[in-house]
């Protein structure tokens, strides 16, 4: 087994960061007034949006976390990431349902999306040679 980084966790590694830097963004916009609540609903899902700003500050800090983990091939970092990914899913369930039912095209889009490359993340991290390579 080879000990180069496998380009789809490399792929995670910048998803996780690119979507902490968005959190980190929209956490300081509603901070400064700039924004409402409800604008990052599409980063957090589950209303969990309503809880301020901490919430995403929080989503970003786990996000970091994992990327870093990711990063350093530590053991835990791939369950870590499968266990975010599907809580993800299930956050997103209300979301698409609710856009489905008022035909909102975009959300559903939106939502969808969110809820394919999750489980692409859970089918990748879950295959055998990104297991081994963890595992090592």
């Amino acid at each position: 087994m080879t000990t180069d980084r496998p380009a789809g966790v490399t792929a995670i590694i910048a998803l996780c960061a690119i979507l902490a830097l968005a959190s980190l963004a929209i956490a300081l916009l509603i901070v400064a007034g700039r924004i409402p609540l409800s604008s990052g609903s599409f980063l957090l899902g589950g209303g969990l949006e309503q809880l301020g700003p901490a919430a995403f500050l929080i989503y970003a800090a786990i996000l970091l976390m994992l990327a870093l983990a990711l990063w350093k091939r530590w053991r835990w970092a791939r369950q870590a990431t499968i266990a975010v990914a599907f809580a993800g899913i299930a956050l997103a369930g209300p979301a698409i349902s609710s856009a489905v039912m008022d035909s909102r095209l975009f959300a559903i889009a939106r939502e969808g999306l969110q809820i394919i490359v999750r489980v692409l993340i859970v089918f990748y991290l879950s295959q055998e040679p990104v297991k081994d390579w963890f595992a090592q």
